[in-house]
């Protein structure tokens, strides 16, 4: 069972020892590239940030197709380090995060059509995107890297060595990594690739020799043991990771404060160094997507917080926790779980959903909440979308083992409350349940 700290780019230690270097474990490498997150003075009013506060909704966009920053799966879940962080930013703000998706070839485009208020993703601050939007101060320091078959580092440790026409290099569409080969490799045979899920794929086919890439993503790749290798060269490209923000100084000024709220650097290095272990070294693909459900069915309990806070509403509801469970075990008895193990899974969720709202209104409590703006409402849109996450996660209870051989370490809700989540997943610990 793993659900802990471990050793963070084992894997690429073990396949480049003898191959010309030492690689520099990941989390040395993202922890002395971080930059510091200077204090922010409070937001002064704003038109965008005035907006934003009366609806009482951050919509944060997102490419949805970089790990370790931001994943979206096939049912719209999201995970990843800068959702992890956006949850928690909202949620400082006493605001709903609401996700909208978008791409890197479309990113600012849709910056400048208002469809998000910030962006997250890794997304690198660069001269191009500055004349078109704003950047919060960086959460992370990063550079390009190539990524290469392992045993072939010597081939590709150059720009000359890559701008060559027998060279195959391929990026993926729209982004930084795009930019950056068409300036920097002119005369090498670039093929762009149309989904950045799979692009490395390509180079373990051997349809292509190499790609030039953030360093977080090419060490990444590599510590998943598939054959790929990040070559070690100087520093390419430096950049900063940072939320991508409308232009509104006092937007600006109040993302950063959340940030620092947070833990600057720390606070996301901590949460940076998970996600990389989980997606280098994953747990099955069902017990990752219940994981996922878990985190998912939390921020809507979120919801449920916020409803109760403006209305004065009990966090207690038994009829409707003995409603829910009956017809989970109804519906169980169809699939072949037993009902012993739907009501210790299902009476986990609905403690870990309790233990969160009780931790938001004693935060709020603290920080002298008002009635939040812009609420949905409970009966008719935020149950709705739990009984949905739920019927989800029966289905998918019904394909793990009762005991999980790992459970991932990382959680988009865990800096909100890692009781809450520790709650929730415990059922999964347990032998036998």
């Amino acid at each position: 069972m793993m659900w802990g700290g471990s050793s963070v780019g084992r894997a690429s230690r073990s396949q480049c020892e003898g191959r010309g270097f030492d690689p520099l474990p990941l989390h040395q490498f993202f922890l002395f590239v971080f930059l510091a997150l200077g204090a922010a003075a409070p937001a002064a009013a704003g038109p965008l940030w005035d907006d934003i506060r009366q609806r009482g909704v951050l919509r944060i966009g997102t490419p949805g197709d970089y790990a370790p920053y931001s994943l979206t799966d096939t049912d719209h879940h999201r995970r990843g380090a800068d959702i992890a962080q956006a949850r928690e930013i909202a949620v400082s703000l006493g605001m709903r995060a609401e996700f909208v998706p978008t791409s890197w070839a479309a990113l600012l485009d849709d910056a400048r059509a208002g469809r998000f208020d910030i962006a997250v993703g890794g997304i690198s601050i660069t001269p191009e995107r500055q004349a078109v939007v704003a950047f919060t101060k960086p959460y992370l320091q990063d550079s390009k890297q190539p990524l290469v078959r392992c045993g072939e580092e010597p081939r590709f440790d150059s720009r000359a060595g890559i701008n060559s026409p027998a060279v195959r290099l391929i990026v993926n569409r729209g982004g930084t990594n795009e930019a950056f080969a068409r300036r920097q490799f002119p005369r090498a045979l670039l093929t762009v690739h149309p989904d950045n899920r799979t692009v490395f794929d390509e180079i373990v086919a051997r349809r292509a020799d190499v790609m030039v890439t953030d360093g977080v993503e090419a060490r990444l790749q590599q510590a998943k043991g598939l054959g790929l290798c990040a070559v070690r060269v100087g520093r390419w490209m430096p950049a900063g990771k940072a939320i991508l923000v409308q232009k509104d100084a006092a937007l600006r000024k109040a993302i950063d404060s959340a940030l620092r709220t947070l833990g600057g650097r720390r606070g996301y290095a901590r949460r940076l160094s998970a996600w990389i272990e989980d997606y280098a070294h994953p747990a099955d693909p069902a017990t990752s997507q219940l994981a996922t459900l878990i985190d998912e069915r939390l921020a809507l309990v979120i919801e449920v917080a916020r409803y109760k806070w403006n209305t004065g509403a009990a966090i207690e509801d038994p009829p409707r926790e003995q409603a829910l469970l009956a017809s989970l075990r109804e519906r169980a008895a169809s699939m072949g779980v037993p009902a012993s193990r739907v009501d210790a899974f299902f009476l986990a969720q609905i403690e870990a959903a309790k233990q969160l709202q009780r931790e938001l209104f004693e935060r709020w409590k603290r920080e002298d909440r008002e009635k939040f703006p812009g609420m949905a409402d409970l009966a008719t849109s935020i149950r709705p979308g739990i009984d949905a996450v739920t019927s989800q996660m029966l289905q998918t209870l019904a394909k793990i083992p009762a005991q999980p051989a790992r459970l991932p370490l990382s959680s988009t809700i865990s800096g909100i409350s890692e009781g809450a989540v520790r709650t929730a997943r415990a059922p999964l610990l347990q032998p036998g349940t």
